[in-house]
């Protein structure tokens, strides 16, 4: 850990209710809850860039 990465920093505040699913959903997956909001932004934005080509393409 405290490698050198390309990765940028995000900071965001949630209610406490979505950080504890969150941490909930990311134990079950044996995963982390930063890789697994990473995740879930990285789908939204394929599903919007998704929408807006869609939607010039018309």
């Amino acid at each position: 850990m405290g490698g050198k990465t390309d990765l940028e920093r995000v900071v965001a505040y949630i209610p406490s209710e979505w950080k504890k699913e969150l941490s909930e959903w990311a134990e079950a997956e044996e995963r982390s809850v930063s890789w697994l909001v990473a995740k879930l932004i990285g789908k939204a934005l394929q599903e919007s860039r998704e929408q807006q080509s869609a939607g010039h393409s018309s």
